[in-house]
């Protein structure tokens, strides 16, 4: 399959409408004096108080939004944009359970971005069928986001436990995400779309899947992208921010904020994560591949020569210092080791850079 080269798909809602109520306009109206006016100004009332609490109620202070992506990130001389063959446009926001979705975070694996919103009917019929797509596919490596599209976090709540949603649901407050990726006006959810593990849109959905297609191309998308890996896959990721230090820029020089990093343990299972260390002063030596020096000049044992990264560190001079081993990362190797070369990068409790060493004895 070459969902490069496929179009746009718009995908009508199905005929059958799901248990949903459904309304003929041709059916003749009828008028009962006052009764109506009072029945109809209190529905006037209703659908008010019900924008309100969707639209204006206050956002839980979320913030975030449409993002630029981050340098480390290839573009292999793609544009960011809205169509099939585009780099998906980056987005940072505040999820559901008041942690944070960055998109980008999830380089390698294969991506399904849902636009909802809990009063389109055709949202609410597409969203069971997603929830089986990803008990089907997830543990290929499919990941499913649904981003509520300007509600307040009470109104996405209700609609997440009415269906029992389990992936991630992003909170788009100002509805910028969605009109980046083509949204707003006539174009109104559902919207869905496929990204590849390049972070590139490979299939886009314009309205409600019929539960056949989801089924297909979620199958498809899985089997063609899979990586067999649940979660964040080993690699760079964005940090998040130093309290009290807004100006901070995030880069590999010294006094910017380092780049995360998710690691897996050489030795055993599990990962690390650069930004969990916060509140520790840490040394990371990154060993190239090849490095026949490189270990001892560390303090290893062996001299290993398939790239680990050996961590140094503790959380002061006084404290014991603690050692693990890491994989090897690429994306990390190009960043902070690019010549190939022993690289000693010292990161303050803060997650800032204060100094970078190649000395080699």
């Amino acid at each position: 399959m070459n969902d490069t080269d496929e179009t746009t798909e718009s995908v009508d809602s199905p005929d059958s409408n799901g248990g949903l109520p459904h309304e003929n306009p041709n059916r003749p109206r009828e008028y009962h004096g006052a009764r109506t006016v009072i029945a109809g100004a209190g529905v006037v009332i209703a659908v008010a108080a019900a924008l309100w609490l969707t639209l204006l109620q206050p956002s839980n202070g979320g913030d975030g939004g449409v993002v630029d992506l981050p340098p480390w990130l290839p573009a292999e001389g793609r544009e960011v944009g809205s169509q099939i063959g585009d780099l998906a446009p980056d987005f940072d926001l505040e999820t559901i359970d008041s942690g944070r979705f960055r998109l980008s975070d999830w380089r390698g694996q294969p991506v399904l971005i849902n636009f909802w919103a809990s009063w389109c009917g055709p949202c609410r019929r597409e969203v069971p069928a997603l929830i089986r797509a990803l008990d089907a596919h997830g543990s290929r490596g499919l990941t499913i986001v649904g981003v509520n599209i300007e509600e307040s976090t009470s109104v996405a709540l209700n609609f997440v436990g009415e269906f029992g949603i389990e992936y991630e649901v992003p909170m788009d407050f100002d509805g910028a995400v969605f009109r980046a990726y083509g949204g707003g006006g006539p174009s109104g959810p559902p919207r869905s779309f496929f990204i590849d593990p390049d972070g590139v849109i490979v299939r886009i959905w314009a309205g409600q899947a019929p539960d056949e297609i989801v089924e297909e191309h979620t199958r498809e998308f899985a089997e063609t992208y899979a990586t067999n890996r649940v979660g964040q896959l080993p690699g760079l990721k964005s940090p998040p921010p130093v309290e009290g230090e807004q100006d901070l820029l995030i880069g590999t020089e010294i006094g910017a904020i380092a780049p995360d990093m998710l690691l897996s343990l050489r030795l055993s299972d599990g990962t690390w994560l650069l930004s969990a260390q916060r509140g520790k002063t840490i040394t990371i030596a990154i060993v190239p591949p090849g490095c026949m020096r490189c270990g001892r000049a560390v303090g290893a044992e062996d001299d290993p020569t398939e790239g680990a990264i050996i961590l140094l560190g503790g959380t002061g001079d006084d404290q014991e210092t603690e050692r693990l081993e890491l994989e090897w990362s690429p994306e990390v190797g190009r960043l902070f080791a690019p010549a190939g070369d022993l690289q000693l990068i010292q990161i303050d409790p803060r997650g800032v850079i204060v100094s970078v060493s190649g000395m080699l004895e």
